[in-house]
């Protein structure tokens, strides 16, 4: 982060550009040789450098003071113009290139250490059912040891689909198993997931299927009302607000429309335009950032769209998915 004071050229060798990652190590973003030139976006733009240059072995580096670059483009207005516009440019574009540099390796990171917690768990999540079945089957005469028992397999195939999803999103992997969904179902089997979190709550969910259905992956669009229920949940308690969060289903000829609306505070300005994009975050200590850009890729796997409005006074999503949807999802 120096302050740009000169133009450099590269007379011998090479010199590896790099920058610093959030836990100090270097990322290498790119290299230049003989006769290149760097440093030219601190001395036109008067930014601190966004890069580190390292030389790769033996180099010779000529070094122009920022004085006497500004000198030499003063005297040529019209190139002045030129260069500078194309300089921002760059730095536009370079900017852009590494914050997708730098989201690709967090994303590569997350998908291995998901992948590697699930076969971690294999063991464990196989006891558990073994043990849950075998539960079952002794006290097989008693319906309430046997919803329990059917309660722990959903919620250990519930987490299993998590990671799944986690990971699938890492690799850029987007595709669904299409089936017939009808939304009341859906929404019935959401409530029995959920029946110990929203055992303690003070927000009021309100669900209505209407009768609707399409064709799609169940176990998907069940991640995405996850998702988007969990978060107007979580701003109603941040804002203090005994709430309520209201889902509803309409259709009509070729696609169902899915609302979630709250009455909470609204998203924050500063993350509305970015709302969707991986690793965006606001005062969420245990959040990743990836809930609502998994939400959307899943969404856009089914060949549908989703979109915000917000305001102090609530948020409402709205996602139209079609009706029929073929098994290779949208690219």
């Amino acid at each position: 982060k120096s302050a740009p004071d000169a133009l450099f050229r590269v007379l011998k060798g090479e010199v590896a550009f790099t920058k610093e990652k959030q836990d100090g190590t270097l990322q290498h973003v790119s290299q230049s040789g003989e006769g290149s030139f760097f440093g030219e976006v601190g001395v036109f733009t008067g930014e601190h450098r966004a890069l580190g240059a390292v030389s790769l072995g033996s180099c010779t580096i000529a070094r122009v003071p920022e004085a006497t670059v500004k000198k030499i483009i003063e005297d040529a207005e019209p190139v002045r113009r030129i260069l500078e516009s194309v300089i921002h440019h760059l730095k536009s574009t370079t900017d852009h290139y590494m914050d997708e540099v730098m989201r690709t390796e967090k994303l590569t990171l997350v998908g291995t250490m998901v992948s590697s917690l699930l076969h971690d768990f294999k063991n464990p999540f196989s006891i558990i059912s073994l043990g849950s079945t075998i539960i079952e089957r002794r006290y097989k005469e008693d319906p309430k040891v046997a919803k329990i028992c059917e309660n722990i397999e959903s919620q250990i195939n519930r987490m299993v689909n998590m990671a799944n999803d986690l990971a699938a999103f890492a690799r850029g992997d987007s595709q669904i198993e299409v089936s017939e969904v009808k939304i009341d179902e859906l929404f019935n089997y959401f409530r029995e997931l959920n029946t110990p979190f929203f055992k303690d709550q003070t927000v009021e969910l309100i669900m209505q299927g209407n009768g609707t259905s399409l064709q799609g992956d169940a176990s998907k669009l069940m991640r995405v009302l996850q998702n988007l229920i969990s978060n107007s949940i979580e701003a109603l308690h941040s804002a203090d607000i005994d709430g309520k969060v209201t889902v509803t289903a309409t259709e009509n000829d070729k696609v169902l429309t899915l609302t979630v609306a709250d009455n909470g505070p609204g998203i924050p300005v500063d993350i509305r335009d970015k709302f969707f994009e991986p690793f965006v975050t606001h005062g969420k200590s245990d959040g990743t950032g990836l809930g609502t850009a998994i939400a959307k890729s899943i969404v856009t796997a089914h060949r549908g769209e989703i979109e915000f409005t917000t305001s102090a006074e609530g948020t409402i999503f709205t996602i139209r998915l079609p009706k029929y949807v073929p098994q290779t999802p949208a690219k």
